[in-house]
């Protein structure tokens, strides 16, 4: 690794920051902050906001790029930066493959449990149905939910065309229909191979930020979970991650969705120095191997 690293931290937009303003930023803030504890004087740390046209940083001689960003263009930057040596985390890629139409087809294709779905176009007049005892969600099928309204619960098929309307007066082209599976609901956070976190929400509902009491102690394989979670993060191409997953009361446990880079909420402070080490870790990797190919 060199004498010394420049580094640079891209923080979340506000717009892709729904209900997490702050925590996005202080996940930022803690891990760029101990990462610069590890490393002291050798490192050079710059943030920018991602409206802080990010395409003029370019041509500085970054090695590490963390980016919480969401837009397709900066997105195109990062890919730039890693072409040429740049170290990006996330990468471009793994932050595309979360967005949600994305995500729904690496998931089904690489055989993870996931609930059912179709892709459908807002002015679709026809649905290929399916059924759901426990009705459907719909939710933006591109980026995650900006507006609460971007993942809404439906009772029946009946009541999808309204919907369907409303996401394209909002802008919103493509939208997946998605089985409403029911269980006690589990979030997660997880460094790529290094750290794993649940935090348990409650039963789930037709609200997706309410929840009833429901039971905490379900019995499931834990450590069998945590390894589907790093194999789907891998699967994913993500670093730092977090999601949510539906456990049944026979055990059974189902993703519902994945992120990149979450807030980390519960578990910042534990979580921070590790998402530093690991950052420096790839960065000795990659300057290893491109000093073998040399």
């Amino acid at each position: 690794m060199k004498a010394s690293l420049n580094v640079l931290g891209i923080y979340r937009e506000e717009i892709f920051s729904n209900r997490a303003v702050s925590a996005d930023r202080a996940i930022l803030d803690d891990v760029l902050k101990e990462f610069e504890l590890n490393l002291g004087e050798k490192v050079f740390i710059t943030k920018i906001r991602p409206e802080d046209k990010v395409f003029r940083y370019l041509d500085y001689e970054w090695d590490l790029i963390f980016s919480m960003a969401q837009d397709s263009k900066i997105l195109t930057c990062l890919d730039i930066l890693e072409t040429k040596g740049r170290v990006v985390v996330n990468s471009g890629r793994g932050i595309r493959n979360c967005y949600r139409g994305k995500l729904s087809e690496i998931m089904i294709t690489e055989g993870f449990s996931y609930p059912r779905y179709i892709p459908l176009k807002v002015d679709q007049d026809i649905v290929a149905a399916f059924y759901s005892e426990h009705g459907y969600w719909v939710k933006r099928g591109d980026y995650h939910a900006l507006v609460d309204e971007d993942v809404t619960h439906i009772d029946s098929l009946n009541d999808l065309h309204p919907i369907l309307s409303e996401f394209r007066e909002r802008g919103v082209d493509k939208v997946i229909l998605q089985e409403n599976c029911q269980g006690e609901l589990f979030k997660f956070y997880g460094v790529l191979d290094n750290f794993f976190s649940l935090r348990y929400m409650g039963k789930t509902t037709k609200d997706r930020y309410s929840f009833i009491a429901g039971n905490p102690n379900v019995i499931f394989d834990r450590e069998h979970l945590e390894r589907l979670v790093h194999k789907a993060a891998r699967a994913l191409e993500l670093d730092f991650f977090g999601g949510d997953c539906i456990i049944t009361e026979s055990g059974e446990m189902h993703f519902i969705d994945f992120n990149d880079w979450p807030s980390f909420r519960t578990c910042r402070k534990e979580v921070a120095p590790i998402m530093a080490s690991y950052a420096i870790n790839k960065l000795k990797s990659e300057a290893a191997v491109a000093c073998s190919s040399i």
